[in-house]
C-alpha cells in the first residue's frame, strides 16, 4: 500500500516545508519512493525540493484542471550526498505548485474524483511508497480536494507558540469534516517541529499537547542544521551523520509508519 499523508496547520511558520524536505530524505535514505505535492500557494517546498533542477512548465493545478498531465506537472528532486558532491537523484519527486492555488473559484471547478483517479494511476505507475503532501494553512476547496481524493492520513506539525495551540481544536474540527466525504481519513498526530528545550514557552506548550491522545512524542529541534540543510538542498540524513535534528527526524518517520500501520 502506498502512504500518503497531509501536513497540515492552520497558520504559517509552523515547520511543514522544512518537515517535509527532512522526511522525504529520511525515507529516501530508507530506500523508500516518495512523491511530495506542493498545494500551498507559496511554493516554498517546490522551491526547496527543485533548487537543483528544473522546474516543471506545469503545475498542480493544470494537473487537477486537466490541462496537463501529472508527469508534466512533476520534476526530480537533486539531493547532495556530501557537500562537493554533484546533485542526484534519490528516489524523491515534486508536483510544483501554483500561485493560482489561491483562486477559490477555479478549485471548485475541479472534478476532485477524476483528479484522485489520474493521481492513483500515476503514483502506482511510477512505483511510489509514500505521497506527502504540503497543504496551505487555510483553503476550504483544498482541504475538500485533499481529504476526499489524495490522502488517507493527516499529521500536524506545531511551533510553540499559544496560537497553535488554539488553532488545534480547528484542524481537528477540519478533519473531522472531511470524514463525511472519506471515512478512511486519520490524524497521525501532533508534533513539535521547531522545539527548544531549554525554552519555558516550549515545555509549558508540550505539556498542553500531551493531554492530547494524538501527541507524538517527538520534538524537531530548533537548530541551525536543520536551517542549514534547507539551504543547500540537501535533507539533513544526507547532510549529518550524526545530529539530534537527523535523529528526530528518523524517529518521526518510525512513529508515522508505526501508526498507519496500526490503522490498516
Amino acid at each position: 500500500m502506498v502512504n500518503k499523508v497531509a501536513f497540515i496547520n492552520g497558520k504559517g511558520g509552523c515547520g511543514k516545508t522544512t518537515s517535509i524536505f527532512h522526511v522525504s530524505g529520511v525515507l529516501a535514505k530508507a530506500g523508500e519512493k516518495v512523491l511530495v505535492i506542493d498545494l500551498d500557494k507559496q511554493r516554498n517546498t517546490t522551491d526547496t525540493l527543485l533548487m537543483n533542477t528544473d522546474k516543471p512548465e506545469k503545475t498542480v493545478l493544470e494537473f487537477m484542471q486537466g490541462t496537463a498531465s501529472a508527469q508534466e506537472a512533476t520534476a526530480e528532486a537533486l539531493f547532495q550526498s556530501r557537500g562537493n558532491a554533484n546533485p542526484k537523484y534519490y528516489n524523491v519527486d515534486c508536483m510544483a505548485a501554483s500561485v493560482s492555488l489561491e483562486d477559490e473559484a477555479l478549485l471548485s471547478a475541479v472534478d476532485a474524483a477524476r483528479f484522485g483517479s489520474e493521481l492513483d494511476a500515476y503514483i502506482n505507475k511510477r512505483g511510489y511508497t509514500w505521497v506527502l503532501v504540503d497543504m496551505p494553512p487555510s483553503s476550504k476547496e483544498l482541504n475538500k480536494i485533499c481529504f476526499s481524493s489524495v490522502v488517507d492520513y493527516v499529521i500536524v506539525p506545531f511551533s510553540s507558540d499559544m496560537y497553535s495551540v488554539s488553532g488545534y481544536g480547528d484542524i481537528m474540527n477540519t478533519v473531522q469534516d472531511a470524514r463525511t466525504f472519506n471515512p478512511n481519513l486519520n490524524i497521525l498526530g501532533v508534533y513539535l517541529s521547531r522545539y527548544m528545550k531549554n525554552c519555558a514557552v516550549d515545555r509549558y506548550i508540550k505539556e498542553q499537547l500531551e493531554a492530547y491522545n494524538t501527541f507524538i512524542p517527538v520534538q524537531i529541534p530548533l537548530a541551525a542544521d536543520v536551517r542549514e540543510a534547507v539551504m543547500f538542498g540537501r535533507p539533513i540524513s544526507y547532510y549529518k551523520m550524526l545530529s539530534d535534528s537527523r535523529t528526530a527526524y528518523e524517529n518521526l518517520v518510525e512513529v508515522m509508519t508505526r501508526r498507519i500501520k496500526a490503522f490498516q
